[in-house]
């Protein structure tokens, strides 16, 4: 796409898109400071899917993020209960 024509889509390109959001999850441990919350949530399960399959690259700031997020309690019983219910229903 022609550079005068990268605003059109709304955020510019892929590239800028990332820069971007690798420059807000390297200031702090969460995007909001020193606390999660819910946009770390929604951000940080589209870099973990993305990586994970490969769309978006896996930068270490990403990937630093991602382990942090998914070092959470929270997250890993989610997972506990998700894996869980695969195997049931599996069976």
């Amino acid at each position: 796409m022609p550079a005068e024509r990268e605003r059109m889509m709304g955020y510019g390109n892929v590239e800028h898109a990332l820069q971007t959001l690798e420059n807000a999850v390297s200031r702090a441990d969460y995007l909001v400071g020193d606390n999660f919350t819910a946009v770390d949530l929604f951000v940080g399960s589209h870099l973990n899917f993305g990586m994970m399959f490969g769309t978006i690259d896996k930068r270490p700031v990403f990937q630093r993020y991602v382990a942090r997020l998914t070092a959470r309690p929270a997250y890993i019983r989610a997972n506990e209960l998700d894996n869980a219910l695969m195997a049931k229903a599996a069976s």
